[in-house]
């Protein structure tokens, strides 16, 4: 390009804003090089790396621009109550963004006191951050620390922006980032996603139930992270000295306890026993479905705490408990007592299920106690048995099962045995919580999938990456991350979040009042 063209392009840019100029030349430089490159790729790299130099040039000429017409008060008044009346301009702080290091630039007040530090005013109508890096920045960088490995996460965030952070940095600001998830959850005003599903034939008031569910995962930690009450891997009686034995754990995991809230759509025709046990067609698109769902992860509270964050969670969707809330369990007694603890004490009365793919795994359990190994019969009785639950007749089940060992005993003390007595103590405890004919009926789930499936890929598909070890206040502020976006929030808690910040880093450093004044 001849050089009198640029010259006439920078005046006429120059003509619009001061200091375009440069800019614009840069650009028109960087279409005639995109136009002399060969390939795609090479025209695509070019204008993806130069382009982002062009584009931070934007943001620095609109920052110096502000910076310029920043007008000078007689004084700016901290919350300490001292005011500062020594202005000085020239105070510059590095920020890094998406596009490269900006230099912002504004007026420091002073008071001249010991110990009462200087403001800069612009500082907070920029809602600049406490750290170095830009909130879209942050945000981007969370984004992928949540998904992936820091270290994964670096290379990402380098790939998307040419920018480089460190892994204590990025840990630092997906800390910070979560700061703010256990409020923001607790916020009544936190507005609904999705209208509520049309509710089924047996619904009360036209109202769709509410599902509740909670289940926990282990996620290995650092020794200083386990649970104090826990007994130390080294002080376990161990069976062998190098090798785990039969029913022994390592003990370097700490619970993940997981809590989902959702509203049931229940299918159009019911299910029948015979298609849930795969004997008729149909099954695969007649079940019921969770949508709207809510999902609380915590590693740093006990199970206690995280249930009652869903039965919060019920309470703000439900106040007036309208609906039918129905609570889906694997059976753990001690989850089953603090989630009818937490209906008592809000006034409601739950339905609880147990979980039928639990019951199906003691049939099958107890099935290789009559059968012989890999016998084709043992399928059929498991079958057999799980329908006579389904229709209603637990009892006759568990009659049936106590005859079977009657009539034909284990050894005692044998494995057998033991797996016998498991079962019929399972079944017996479980039986008031084993309604599958009306569940059916009313269209609602009979299994956990829902939480189980949150345990996997809020928990296990992140904290269980190979070689991890986890800190709590790491490990929280992933987990809190991951079930913020898994239900949904993650745009409005990062516009809450933020507006925190802006009040805690800015604003609550003035007296009130002060940001008329610094337009």
């Amino acid at each position: 390009m001849e050089g009198y063209g640029l010259d006439e392009l920078a005046a006429s840019a120059e003509a619009v804003l001061a200091g375009l100029g440069p800019l614009v030349v840069a650009l028109a430089g960087l279409a005639v090089q995109a136009s002399r490159a060969v390939t795609l790729d090479a025209m695509e790299d070019l204008a993806w790396e130069r382009g982002r130099e062009v584009l931070c040039g934007v943001v620095q000429l609109a920052l110096d621009g502000q910076a310029a017409r920043e007008v000078r008060v007689p004084q700016v008044t901290g919350a300490d109550g001292v005011p500062r009346r020594r202005a000085e301009r020239g105070h510059a702080r590095t920020v890094v963004t998406r596009l490269g290091k900006v230099a912002v630039r504004r007026i420091g007040y002073r008071s001249g006191i010991k110990g009462a530090g200087s403001l800069f005013p612009r500082d907070a109508v920029l809602s600049l951050p406490p750290c170095r890096y830009s909130w879209a920045l942050q945000r981007l960088a969370v984004m992928y620390c949540a998904a992936v490995s820091y270290e994964q996460a670096r290379g990402l965030v380098r790939a998307a922006t040419g920018v480089s952070v460190g892994k204590r940095q990025l840990q630092q600001v997906t800390a910070r980032a979560a700061a703010d998830v256990e409020r923001f959850c607790q916020d009544p005003a936190r507005p609904r996603d999705e209208p509520l599903p049309a509710a089924g034939p047996q619904a009360r008031d036209g109202l769709p139930p509410l599902g509740i569910s909670g289940d926990g995962k282990g996620v290995a930690m650092l020794p200083r992270a386990r649970r104090r009450r826990a007994r130390a891997p080294g002080q376990r009686s161990r069976a062998f000295r190098k090798h785990t034995g039969t029913g022994e754990k390592k003990g370097h995991k700490r619970m993940a306890q997981t809590g989902c809230v959702f509203d049931v759509i229940a299918p159009e025709q019911p299910r029948t026993p015979e298609q849930v046990m795969g004997l008729e067609p149909g099954a695969a698109g007649n079940m019921p479905r969770a949508v709207n769902r809510w999902y609380a992860c915590d590693i740093t509270a006990s199970r206690d705490v995280a249930i009652g964050k869903v039965f919060g969670e019920a309470g703000r969707r439900d106040p007036g408990h309208q609906r039918r809330w129905i609570v889906l369990a694997d059976g753990d007694n001690s989850q089953l007592d603090q989630m009818r603890a937490q209906a008592a004490a809000r006034g409601v009365t739950v339905t609880i299920i147990i979980d039928f793919t639990h019951v199906l795994g003691y049939l099958w359990k107890a099935a290789w106690c009559f059968h012989a190994a890999r016998d084709p019969a043992a399928e059929d009785w498991v079958t057999a048995q799980g329908l006579d639950i389904l229709h209603g007749r637990a009892g006759e089940v568990i009659t049936r099962i106590t005859d079977l060992a009657a009539a034909d005993p284990p050894r005692p003390g044998s494995e057998h045995a033991r797996i016998i007595r498991t079962t019929l103590h399972y079944l017996n405890a479980k039986q008031p919580f084993m309604d599958y004919p009306a569940a059916l009926a009313a269209g609602w789930p009979i299994a956990t999938g829902v939480i189980e499936g949150a345990c996997r890929h809020l928990v296990q598909d992140r904290m269980g990456i190979t070689g991890a070890r986890w800190g709590l206040d790491g490990a929280q502020a992933i987990l809190w991350l991951r079930a913020t976006a898994a239900s949904g929030d993650t745009d409005a808690y990062w516009d809450w979040h933020i507006t925190q910040e802006h009040q805690r880093n800015h604003l609550s450093r003035y007296q009130p009042g002060t940001f008329d004044l610094a337009a």
